[in-house]
């Protein structure tokens, strides 16, 4: 990554404080201690009072920089209720809540300004012509001694600027709609603060473990380029999807679940006041119910007083939403010194001190955003260039190796095939005298009429993946099945290097995710062999809302992997099984990924049968795209429409 890295760029690693030290060393080692910038400590939950020791509650994130020269903007987080509770202890006669912050210099290193204001000799922090400019725009106040202080208005806080302490972004909870259901998934808003940090619109962002697509998804909303890599086919359909669906909102959107009494501004004022009691208006009061008008305050007056002795004048707090106080002939009275009423009024013995339940923050519909155009890449290391301008001769009898082909020239019904795959027959697309030709649906459908109908069970079309007009792997025609090969244009040298056929293992469950991270691409695409059935079944778990309808049921009673190593006879049945992704609303354009069926949840104890079940409701579209994954990494697509379930 350092080596792509702009000059005033900046690269961040997250890991848990398990391995976090030992990549500190690294990291130091390849980009140099003097450009480490911090280490970010992410407080992502609380602690857990079932833990035996002390509770793990954070994450480290460390930050480097390319060089000197780095490209930062501060950001700010807003300010705790308790701060400002705290702090903003101040109300004009508009209402507007502000703070006395101290204007004069004593003690500060630097001096100050040596003069005397408003008949007050000190050393004050600005010289007398700013001095002049708050007094003139009414942002000065004085103390009993006549001292000026200055007057910061809450409304005009940007907040304080972050640190390296980051304890206001939660992880992604279970009710979050930005949820994928993706392990170590992390918050937008998270990301939403690094991309903002250290970045500009319309740079590139680049994340080498993309998982679930946090990085991409929050980069495309905040108008930067973007490039994420992965080695797990589940994530790069997650990613796909997400880029797919996405809507403006950086995060999820959050509800205003702030109870009545916090949703006023100076409720702990009221509590500390002298009040002799409260009166509280609930905002759920219905319609009519306890207006406060001027008769109801001066029976409430009444009551109060023919409660109290002496004559002095007692307090009273009174809170209602704005909408319920509705006073014709009683007035208002100034109190500057008043903490706690936004309104003050004086009926007879009672002073009521009337402050209002502010309304609910209003959640702002989320708006679709539609992604710029973006391409999905399969990385390789061989020489493409090399692979495309390769004769007839030569390509051939590499991709007729490539997928195992026994080259044996045989005719059926005329048409000459170029050898078997077992004991299927298998056609090798002339591709390099064919390169501006597609091979489309039409083309199998010519091809089977060609053949006559007598292909048997299974024939094999081999072509390169950019001559296929379709994603299918598999294309069903009266009682044959039409496999298409895909050869990909760049196959992975290491693959073949070390006669490994699972560099790139796939997870077999959601908990081993994130285990594919060894692994150094997954360009050559050799289909699993899948026998599966569909069929329409009743709900397992019949109740009122299911009744009398049936589930799409996916059934899989084989499957085995056919590597370059490894025929499918050297696996058990299931070994090599990863996991079954699903589209319901198949759009003949690309995969939208809509559910996941994994290996360790489907298949039965018996490791006989792996069974996927699609409510009735589920299945949106006119088509179903299902995508059969092993733990290599190939995949076989096949396409189903309602009437092939059975």
């Amino acid at each position: 990554m350092r080596e792509i890295l702009a000059d005033n760029g900046s690269i961040y690693v997250h890991l848990d404080w398990k391995k976090g030290h030992y990549i500190k060393a690294i990291m130091d080692e390849v980009f140099g201690e003097h450009n480490f910038q911090s280490e970010i400590v992410w407080k992502r939950t609380s602690a857990h009072s079932d833990s035996g020791c002390f509770p793990n509650i954070h994450d480290t994130i460390y930050f480097y920089s390319k060089s000197d020269t780095i490209l930062f903007t501060p950001q700010y987080e807003g300010l705790s209720e308790k701060y400002v509770k705290s702090k903003y202890r101040y109300k004009n006669k508009n209402g507007r809540i502000y703070r006395k912050d101290n204007l004069t210099a004593t003690g500060l290193s630097g001096g100050g300004y040596d003069y005397t204001w408003n008949g007050v000799r000190r050393i004050w922090r600005c010289p007398p012509e700013t001095m002049e400019r708050h007094e003139k725009n009414n942002r000065l106040s004085y103390t009993k001694n006549g001292v000026a202080e200055y007057i910061r208005y809450l409304d005009e806080s940007g907040g304080r600027m972050v640190g390296d302490t980051w304890t206001d972004i939660s992880p992604v909870n279970s009710q979050a709609k930005e949820r994928l259901d993706y392990p170590t998934q992390k918050s937008e808003e998270l990301i939403d603060r690094i991309i903002c940090s250290t970045s500009k619109v319309n740079d590139i962002v680049i994340d080498a473990f993309a998982g679930s697509g946090t990085t991409l998804a929050a980069a495309e909303k905040l108008k930067r380029r973007w490039i994420g890599m992965d080695c797990g086919k589940f994530s790069i359909y997650t990613i796909q999807k997400r880029i797919l669906n996405l809507a403006t909102q950086i995060g999820s959107l959050k509800k205003d679940e702030r109870r009545d009494y916090e949703r006023v501004a100076d409720f702990e004022e009221h509590s500390k006041a002298k009040s002799r009691g409260m009166l509280f208006v609930y905002e759920k009061a219905r319609k009519g119910d306890f207006v406060i008008t001027d008769s109801f305050l001066k029976s409430l007056s009444d009551f109060i007083s023919a409660h109290l002795t002496g004559n002095k004048k007692e307090e009273f707090s009174l809170i209602c939403p704005k909408d319920k106080l509705k006073l014709h002939k009683l007035k208002t009275v100034e109190d500057i010194e008043s903490k706690a009423g936004e309104k003050i009024i004086d009926v007879g013995k009672v002073r009521f001190l009337i402050s209002f339940i502010q309304p609910k923050d209003k959640t702002e519909k989320e708006k679709p955003l539609k992604a710029k155009e973006f391409t999905l890449f399969h990385a390789g290391v061989y020489d493409a260039k090399a692979i495309l301008n390769l004769d007839w001769e030569h390509y051939k009898p590499f991709v007729a190796q490539l997928f195992g082909v026994r080259s044996e020239r045989h005719k059926i019904h005329g048409f000459e095939a170029d050898g078997y795959i077992g004991v299927h027959s298998a056609f090798i697309w002339d591709y390099p005298n064919q390169k501006k030709l597609v091979l489309d649906r039409e083309y199998i459908n010519t091809l089977h009429t060609v053949l006559g109908g007598r292909a048997g069970g299974r024939f094999y079309v081999i072509a390169p993946v950019s001559s296929m007009g379709f994603m299918e792997d598999e294309i069903d025609i009266d009682n044959t099945t039409y496999v298409l090969l895909k050869v990909p244009l760049s196959v992975l040298k290491a693959l073949i290097e070390k006669g490994d056929p699972g560099s790139v293992k796939q997870p077999v469950s959601e908990a081993d995710v994130n285990e594919v991270i060894d692994a150094v691409g997954f360009d050559f695409i050799s289909q699993p062999q899948v026998k599966v059935s569909y069929h329409r079944r009743k709900p397992e778990n019949e109740d009122l809302f299911n009744a009398g309808k049936k589930d799409w049921s996916i059934e899989i009673s084989s499957f085995k992997s056919n590597t370059l190593v490894y025929d499918p006879e050297d696996f058990k049945n299931f070994e090599t099984f990863s996991m079954v992704l699903v589209d319901t609303d198949y759009n003949d354009d690309y995969f939208n990924l809509g559910k996941v069926f994994w290996a360790g949840d489907v298949v039965n104890e018996g490791r006989s049968k792996a069974v996927m079940r699609i409510s009735e409701d589920e299945f949106t579209g006119k088509k179903m795209m299902i995508i059969f994954i092993d733990t290599y990494g190939n995949e076989l697509k096949v396409v189903k429409q309602k009437k092939d379930f059975k």
